[in-house]
């Protein structure tokens, strides 16, 4: 069972400074262990919403490790994250761009579109 999300929240935990428990991450997000060893174990899908953030938080990330933390968190859970779902409902010729892509007969250089248009977001989408 592929297991990112949970690997992930397990080391970014353990490398927190000083290293959190899962007792101690559950404190700080008004939860029992239980809950942080089942997201960890990949027993839960990962959390979303307000949890999903407060586990964030609470584990101090910086931007770039916040922006994984919930990219992976949506993966596991085969969703869209929330504000990118967000930003795609709101700009509906993305579907259209995307429904073009997965029709063309050519292959599609997603990273190439992404640099064009100044974004560098290839290890998290």
């Amino acid at each position: 069972m592929n297991n990112v999300f949970g690997d992930y929240l397990k080391s970014l935990r353990r490398s927190h400074t000083p290293p959190m428990t899962q007792e101690t991450l559950a404190v700080a997000v008004g939860r029992s262990k239980m809950t942080i060893s089942q997201f960890e174990s990949g027993k839960n899908s990962p959390p979303q919403g307000k949890l999903l953030h407060m586990l964030a938080d609470a584990l101090d990330l910086s931007d770039d490790e916040k922006e994984k933390f919930v990219f992976l968190a949506a993966k596991s859970r085969k969703t869209v994250p929330e504000d990118i779902e967000a930003y795609f409902f709101d700009n509906p010729s993305i579907c259209s761009v995307i429904r073009t892509a997965m029709n063309s007969k050519e292959s599609v250089d997603w990273q190439k579109i992404a640099d064009f248009i100044g974004g560098n977001h290839e290890q998290n989408c």
